[in-house]
């Protein structure tokens, strides 16, 4: 597993000579910001017509978490589901289509290299991504009280979410020389797993109910919106990242052998 790193770092450099990641970024900080302001726009009205009501009771009970960070991290979930295919498209599907992949599977790299590398550096832009999303709260911590443990729990939500998707980006990278197919896919798959929980509450209750809701994504990242830290939500997440790094490896093994 030595030369798991120099293929990460072989996989960032290759992402960041080009303008499309700074343009992903870049499109990320603004729609980012613009659902984060809007959301603390509206908070900061109700704040003042509660006031002008003079309904002090209220006033106490209303959060920034739970009504401006909170709605925010949600809004930037759905971003994701669409982003993260477009950084992840070209992990395998670029290599293949010019030819170089084949470079990798005749080098003494053994394929779990190959796919951890490649899986942990399409892991730094979303560090990057993840570390946006916490600029907006950290404003509203010079001039507001947000509950920071609350918000960092939501951020080690969204990185799991996020880690997540990417593996699903990943995975079907590695199956196509298309990176246009590559992203669809990613974006198909990644709506499904996240509208699974709404999905289940038009279920008639029962287990297929509780296993519809334990296969959904947002299902296991709202706790960590509210502040709660789940050790299920932290497996669910590492049984997806490990069954899918075990699909990518099968996947590159079959082309190692064609």
């Amino acid at each position: 597993m030595r030369h798991v790193g120099a293929i990460a770092a072989r996989e960032v450099r290759s992402l960041f000579v080009t303008p499309a990641a700074y343009v992903l970024l870049a499109g990320y900080s603004v729609l980012a910001g613009y659902f984060f302001f809007v959301g603390l726009g509206f908070f900061v009205q109700r704040v003042q017509q509660v006031q002008q009501l003079q309904m002090l009771e209220y006033l106490q009970r209303m959060n920034l978490n739970s009504e401006v960070i909170a709605p925010s991290f949600g809004s930037f979930s759905v971003i994701l589901v669409f982003l993260i295919p477009l950084v992840t498209m070209r992990t395998f599907a670029e290599e293949r289509a010019n030819g170089t992949f084949e470079l990798l599977l005749t080098s003494p790299l053994s394929t779990w290299e190959i796919v951890l590398g490649k899986y942990l550096g399409v892991l730094a832009p979303i560090l990057l991504l993840v570390g946006i999303s916490g600029c907006f709260p950290a404003l509203l911590l010079l001039y507001g009280n947000p509950e920071l443990l609350q918000t960092l729990a939501g951020l080690l939500g969204l990185f799991c979410y996020s880690a997540a998707l990417a593996a699903i980006g990943c995975f079907a990278s590695a199956l196509t020389q298309n990176q246009i197919v590559a992203a669809v896919v990613a974006i198909i798959v990644g709506l499904i797993l996240y509208l699974l929980e709404f999905l289940a509450q038009l279920a008639p209750p029962g287990v297929g109910q509780e296993l519809i809701r334990y296969l959904g994504l947002s299902s296991h990242f709202q706790p960590a919106l509210e502040g709660v830290v789940r050790t299920q939500d932290l497996v669910y997440y590492a049984i997806i990242v490990t069954f899918l790094l075990a699909l990518m490896r099968a996947a590159i093994e079959s082309l190692r052998w064609r």
